[in-house]
């Protein structure tokens, strides 16, 4: 049993949930302003610039005026200007408008946006020396090239822009334009944007709008494992607008996409099948082809995927997406190592596997003497590289629902470039079972051969399991009874009544671990760790594992997780296991040991969620001075500048919580 505590607990700020945000720290000034739905626009748009295109922020200004006689006082939201030069007239290259307009249902063409976009076209063609234009309100963005003839000045349609120090002539060449990184919430707005066009302009369900989208993804992943001069996943000029060039942008991504199943065969099932005309296809490929994948963080990668992979769960026996930054601590307190196999026995979207690849990711970036910020794109194809052998042989699932395991398969394959090995099969009846996958897995995951086992069970008090071919299997399917003796004694008599499931799911993670070096880290609900009547499964739990930690998570980003599906989650905590060899099982008398305990007040979302930042004792947001990574691009060329900005912190206490318990498990203590 256990006799000591070692707890992490953070003050409570009843508050803060409530405290709008009312100011924000200037990307470009570094100063503080207050907070406007303009202003807030065009700072997203300033990340997009510097943190994906790898402009240098000295080159960019914001509500610049042109001072152009017989237009009036014009203001241009942001403007880019030639590197190193004056911000000028003369030097001006680049122009974007932001306006701020309601939501949405569905994306416009560019004639729909046509009233909107004449501002933009004004300023382009009113005799700056601007050639490139940009026009967003957060949910559309529309890009525009000018083309200067002896009689006319137009702007035309483009489909993708250039990279910093690209000449205009760059735009019509083929293989497009240079690919960027992209940082995090770029990426995610891409791809929502190419989702909500799938699913709300062409009346495509969710399931059949990710596979349009996961199709085209698995194109564009496989069309950056070639050379430059083979690759088809590419857009030139004004393409996806003219039907030329739609055609053209069809039978490249077909071509593509018929390679791309030759080379992963495995990964899709029947029915998922490009489904899009040529125009459609086109408007996709617009959103998807100015990034280089393979020299993005593997950890934006998967958040921009869960962004479109959520909606293909329905929330059925209470089932629904790991919170990111949850995955992300879980798996930094079982580290797994680069030689050991780790397994999510209830896959889901995947993200248990995909943020095991990205930590595996960044160990190897380390390896090289390098950092997650500094790490060049050579660095970074390298790690992603030897991260998709790694997950070729290491990184298992299964899942009962053929839909998702395909959902998981990609979720590797976009975070990684290889989509792991995720098995169709019923976990609880494995073993046996007449699935399409059950085969394969006997032999790939046997019961006892896993290392890591990680995973987020169905919770369910109310669609419990009474199938007596499922219960037998297991000893925690039985009715238990109080013992004075030894605490619960097993009656042998099947709990006909119904098993929450994952009380099942724990057993069954565990038995799929080595013994005695088997690593657990599972999801539950608080009341199984605390409920009178489900004591039992507490002391079955001590009596097989050693719990080497308990952490207490806060509801809220299980609550903006949920969401969507109507479900009110339960209390959630995580247990780390280790499961005890057969000599301990026969020795019934263990020595105590220390746990690792902790209980987190804040994981950086309110309920609504809305992003916490952290404060003072009385409320205000506090402000600090961090040193940041910039990466300038200039053409082809990166520079890698290392400055000091000012910004606010998310309030998000579970990288310490990980932290923490790495340090406890290297001495034996922590430090608060």
């Amino acid at each position: 049993m256990c006799n000591e505590d070692d707890r992490i607990e953070s003050l409570p700020d009843a508050e803060e949930d409530s405290v709008p945000e009312t100011f924000f720290i200037d990307i470009l000034t570094d100063t503080r302003q207050s907070s406007t739905p303009k202003k807030l626009l065009v700072q997203k748009v300033l990340r997009q610039l510097i943190e994906s295109y790898g402009f240098d922020r000295d080159d960019i200004e914001v509500n610049y005026n042109p001072r152009i006689t017989g237009h009036g006082r014009t203001s241009i939201d942001i403007a880019i200007f030639r590197p190193n030069a004056e911000h000028t007239n003369e030097n001006l290259q680049r122009i974007i408008v932001c306006r701020t307009q309601s939501k949405r249902e569905k994306l416009r063409s560019i004639e729909e946006a046509d009233a909107d976009l004449r501002q933009l076209r004004e300023l382009l063609e009113i005799g700056t020396g601007a050639t490139l234009g940009m026009w967003t309100n957060g949910q559309e963005e529309f890009l525009f090239h000018v083309e200067r003839s002896r009689f006319e000045v137009r702007a035309k349609p483009l489909g993708v822009w250039p990279a910093p120090g690209e000449a205009s002539s760059d735009l019509d060449r083929t293989g497009g334009v240079i690919q960027v990184a992209a940082d995090a919430e770029d990426l995610e707005d891409s791809l929502l944007r190419a989702h909500r066009y799938i699913n709300r302009n062409l009346g495509l369900d969710h399931k059949d709008t990710f596979k349009q989208l996961a199709i085209l993804l698995l194109a564009k992943m496989y069309d950056e494992t070639l050379v430059t001069s083979n690759r088809r996943f590419w857009i030139k000029g004004d393409e996806p607008f003219i039907e030329a060039g739609q055609q053209a942008i069809s039978q490249r991504i077909n071509e593509s996409i018929a390679a791309a199943k030759t080379w992963q065969p495995g990964l899709l099932t029947l029915g998922w099948d490009l489904t899009l005309e040529p125009h459609q296809t086109a408007r996709v490929v617009m959103e998807l082809a100015r990034y280089s994948l393979s020299e993005t963080q593997p950890r934006n990668r998967t958040g921009a995927f869960r962004a479109i992979a959520s909606s293909v769960m329905d929330g059925r026996e209470g089932r629904y997406p790991t919170p990111l930054n949850v995955a992300e601590m879980a798996v930094k307190m079982l580290n797994p190592q680069p030689e050991e196999r780790i397994m999510d026995c209830s896959s889901g979207t995947g993200t248990f596997l995909a943020m095991t690849a990205s930590h595996i990711f960044q160990r190897r970036i380390l390896a090289m003497g390098s950092t997650l910020e500094e790490a060049t794109g050579e660095q970074i194809r390298q790690a992603q590289s030897e991260v998709a052998t790694w997950a070729a042989t290491n990184a298992l699932g299964c899942d009962i629902d053929p839909f998702l395991v395909v959902t998981s398969r990609m979720n590797l394959l976009f975070t990684t470039g290889n989509p792991g090995r995720v098995f169709r099969i019923d976990a609880r009846t494995f073993p046996d079972g007449d699935l399409d996958g059950i085969e394969a897995a006997r032999l790939a995951v046997p019961l006892g051969s896993m290392d890591v086992v990680l995973v987020n069970p169905w919770f369910s008090a109310r669609d419990t399991v009474s199938d007596t071919t499922i219960l037998e299997r297991y000893d925690l399917g039985n009715i238990w009874e109080p013992n004075d003796e030894t605490g619960f004694r097993n009656t042998g008599n099947l709990n006909t009544s119904g098993v929450p499931p994952e009380v099942l799911f724990l057993e069954r993670a565990l038995q799929w671990v080595k013994p005695s070096t088997g690593r657990v880290g599972v999801l539950l609900p608080d009341g199984l760790l605390g409920n009178p009547g489900d004591e039992y499964v507490r002391w079955w739990i001590l009596r097989h594992c050693e719990v080497l930690a308990s952490v207490d998570l806060p509801v809220e980003p299980f609550k903006v997780t949920v969401k969507e599906y109507g479900l009110t989650p339960a209390l959630p905590s995580l247990l780390v296991l280790r499961r005890r060899s057969q000599d301990e099982l026969i020795n019934i008398e263990h020595p105590d040991y220390r746990v690792f305990m902790a209980v987190v007040d804040r994981a950086g979302v309110n309920a609504r969620g809305k992003r916490l930042f952290q404060r003072a004792a009385d409320g205000e947001e506090l402000v600090f001075d961090e040193e940041v990574i910039e990466r300038v691009r200039e053409g082809g060329e990166v520079e890698i500048r290392r400055t000091v900005r000012r910004n606010r912190r998310i309030h998000d206490e579970l990288p310490l919580v990980a932290e923490k318990f790495k340090e406890f498990r290297t001495t034996g203590e922590i430090t608060l």
